[in-house]
């Protein structure tokens, strides 16, 4: 090849790179992406690659994504025995994992890799939410320009900062705008099909999210467009049979997730009347730092609130909450600032905002990314066309007030009972706060070149933005107490346990040990697992709410923990391995423990063991099988009624209970198998929870399961017992037919639309 040839190639490839720098959806992806690069960079550096925070980012969102990545991997995605006492695969990790399209990418990497993409995946997230809010902001600016700096403060907004340990918050975020832009595209532009897909899509992704979006988008469609619905109700039933058609598109993962999480008692607390409006001195506090001050932190950590997962953050980097005051004072009547004044509502009473999360005592503050969009669009608006709008009596106005605040707060005490816990980092997002209404005020005032204006603003934002970040970032991190190496090292060391038998269970309710290594646990850390663990462990007197209880003695025993492992050198037990990287740790056998699977003689019944005293209920199931109040005529064919005794010899009930017990045990992701022998006829226990989806066959021949506080139990015979457990997740089988069918009825409706406009483009004027 000559050098005009090579010099033609090279223009050739110059000219095609200009183009696409001209495209305007790669320039918002590339600039979002930057900008979030460069308030994780250091992060991930410091770490070696590795990207952890602390609590439940390294407790759930990594040993998450790495079971999820080996169970798909290896085809094990009905029942995950390693999700606390074991669980539905889909049902469990439907909201955490596989509705993530994040997550598949990550399949392409083996499963120990995720902490070396979880920093890069967390800047296509960003990137994506800029694209998808630019590409709704673009319908109501004059100039795409400011569209463009609508998704920087949509995509960095303080929900997002604050959002950082739930790693899957920030793809409901990401995806939302499109469901938008698809109801935009039906009701304004009439094209069918789009928001159809847009609900599918959201509606996959995540579930949870999916149901705040759906409120929102009523609110969203009754500003637009008003309330006179029967004039629309053709536009209505056009709506309302795409966002049905999107629902049933995403049924294979929806149907299922959904019934699972019903199972959730978490879900039917109801917000207490005297929470329904708040008017202390620390909800006033939390208000004014949303709208004006950075996102910080949740939990013990945070500046102002001691316990809190509420994700109550709504800042707009740099800019603050000023652009949007402007905008609804001088445009009242506009479907704006009516929604922004409407939600505005949702915010400031408890009772309102908790209709988001369908009146939950969590009242969690979930869905403020939704608003935060429509708080950009009004900034940018305003910025767009800044002579209008009152900015200087209200950006002046701010400073004041923020500047007081600063330094004028007389609660500044980390003492429990004031109202700042952690004065210097409160006085730090303080400070950010001020110097973002400031240099708001000078950009827009400073410079008269449009240019220069404009780019001032997107330097500003995009610095804002990182700064905001990366501080976050940074407190999660140190607040964790250990170096992201410190971390992964643990999981790769933990992974060396070669111990795992499977009739037992280890003593354990680590996530980076059950989740990553993987090993059958007695608990997990999780807020999606059956139904039923949750009845069982109510029924002890120790409800579960993420985490699984330690529970009182004979709990352990009860579920087959046989082996701990440990970084202390206890004597008891026998050591049966020690694993030594950065750190030592030993894993233990106990020297006594129960397979599961093992045989009652006696039975008592539920109303009679929730009587007794909840320290000894445990030591009570070792001791008796617990049945339903109606099964009780049936198990007293084979079994003998049993009185609740003053003391319990734990030692002589497990020796009771080793007698008859699993001779072989067997365990795969849609069944297990058991071997018993039994002196007579009685029942077989396994503490394995009781899914609607199991069925029995004992010696070949189906049986029904008993309830016992969500665990199960099931009539064996005298002599040899062949027991199999089989698992079928009907729900998952419904969900795929329907989402099939819907995707069929969707090609076709495309089919037509597209028949139909190349009709329209036929027709002779």
């Amino acid at each position: 090849m000559n050098r005009i040839e090579k010099s033609h190639k090279w223009n050739n490839l110059m000219v095609k790179c200009r183009k696409l720098g001209k495209n305007d959806i790669i320039r918002v992806f590339l600039i979002n992406f930057l900008i979030a690069f460069l308030a994780l960079f250091i992060i991930i550096v410091r770490g070696n690659g590795i990207f952890t925070l602390c609590n439940d980012f390294n407790e759930q969102q990594i040993p998450f994504h790495m079971l999820t990545n080996e169970a798909i991997k290896k085809g094990n995605f009905l029942w995950n025995w390693n999700i606390d006492l074991g669980s539905s695969f889909i049902g469990a990790m439907g909201y955490y994992t596989l509705g993530s399209p994040f997550f598949w990418l990550t399949l392409l990497f083996p499963k120990n890799a995720f902490p070396y993409l979880a920093g890069w995946i967390y800047m296509l997230k960003y990137a994506i939410a800029g694209v998808s809010s630019f590409l709704y902001l673009r319908r109501f600016v004059g100039d795409k320009k400011f569209a463009l700096l609508g998704s920087v403060l949509y995509a960095f907004s303080g929900f997002q900062t604050t959002n950082l340990l739930f790693y899957s918050f920030h793809d409901a975020v990401a995806f939302f705008p499109f469901m938008l832009l698809g109801l935009e595209k039906l009701i304004v532009d009439n094209k069918k099909g789009e928001f159809a897909f847009s609900v599918f899509l959201n509606a996959f992704i995540n579930y949870y999210f999916f149901v705040q979006e759906v409120i929102f988008i009523i609110i969203y469609y009754l500003c637009r467009q008003g309330l006179h619905l029967w004039k629309k109700r053709k536009e209505v039933l056009q709506c309302t049979g795409e966002g049905l058609l999107g629902i049933s598109m995403a049924a294979v993962l929806l149907y299922p997730s959904v019934l699972f999480t019903l199972s959730n008692p978490r879900i039917s607390n109801r917000l207490p009347r005297e929470y329904w409006i708040d008017t202390g001195r620390r909800f006033f506090l939390k208000l004014f730092r949303v709208f004006l001050f950075p996102g910080e932190m949740m939990a013990g950590q945070s500046c102002i609130t001691e316990y809190d997962w509420s994700s109550w953050s709504a800042y707009l980097p740099m800019v603050g909450i000023g652009l949007v005051l402007c905008y609804v004072i001088k445009k009242r009547s506009d479907w704006l600032s009516r929604l922004l004044i409407i939600c505005s509502l949702f915010v400031v009473i408890p009772l309102l905002n908790s209709v988001f999360m369908l009146l939950s005592d969590t009242n969690y503050h979930r869905w403020y990314f939704m608003l935060i969009l429509f708080m950009a669009l009004a900034s940018v608006r305003v910025l767009e066309d800044k002579e209008k709008y009152p900015v200087k009596i209200v950006y002046i106005s701010l400073f004041i007030i923020m500047t007081c605040s600063v330094f004028m707060f007389p609660w500044w005490s980390e003492h429990k009972f004031e109202l700042i816990y952690r004065a210097d980092d409160f006085r730090v997002i303080s400070v950010i706060g001020v110097l973002g209404i400031a240099l708001t005020l000078l950009i827009m005032f400073l410079f008269k070149n449009k240019k220069v204006y404009f780019s001032a603003l997107l330097i500003g934002t995009g610095i804002w933005s990182c700064i905001t970040t990366a501080f976050t970032c940074n407190l999660y991190q140190k607040f964790s107490g250990q170096t992201p190496q410190d971390y992964y090292s643990r999981i790769l060391t933990l992974q060396e346990i070669n111990e795992d038998n499977p009739a037992y269970r280890f003593q354990t309710d680590d996530n980076t040990i059950t989740l990553t290594v993987p090993v059958m646990g007695t608990g997990s850390f999780n807020s999606t697992v059956n139904g039923s663990i949750f009845e069982f462990y109510d029924s002890l007197g120790e409800p579960r709410a993420v985490f699984s209880p330690k529970g009182e003695e004979g709990l352990q025993e009860l579920l087959s923990a046989k082996y701990y492992i440990t970084d202390t050198d206890d004597k008891d037990d026998t050591v049966i391995q020690v694993i030594e990287n950065k750190k030592k740790y030993y894993v233990y056998e106990k020297d006594k423990a129960l397979p599961i699977g093992f045989t009652y003689d006696n039975y008592i019944t539920k109303s009679e063991f929730l009587k007794a005293d909840p320290t000894e209920r445990a030591l009570l199931m070792l001791k008796t099988l617990v049945v339903p109040d109606e099964a009780a005529n049936e198990v007293s064919k084979r079994l003998t009624h049993e009185t609740v005794p003053d003391k319990i010899d734990k030692e002589k009930c497990m020796n009771i209970r080793l007698q008859e017990s699993s001779v072989e045990f067997k365990r795969d992701s849609s069944s297990f198998y058991s071997v018993i022998y039994a002196d007579s006829d009685k029942y077989a226990f396994f503490s394995v929870p009781n899914d609607k989806g199991w069925k029995a066959f004992v010696n070949g021949i189906g049986v029904d399961i008993v309830d016992c506080n969500g665990l199960m139990a099931v009539p064996i015979e005298k002599g040899e017992n062949q027991i199999l457990f089989k698992y079928v997740n009907k729900d998952f089988a419904i969900g795929a037919i329907i989402s099939l069918a819907a995707f069929l009825l969707f090609g076709w409706l495309c089919k037509m639309n597209a028949g139909s406009i190349k009709k329209q483009e036929e027709k002779p004027d």
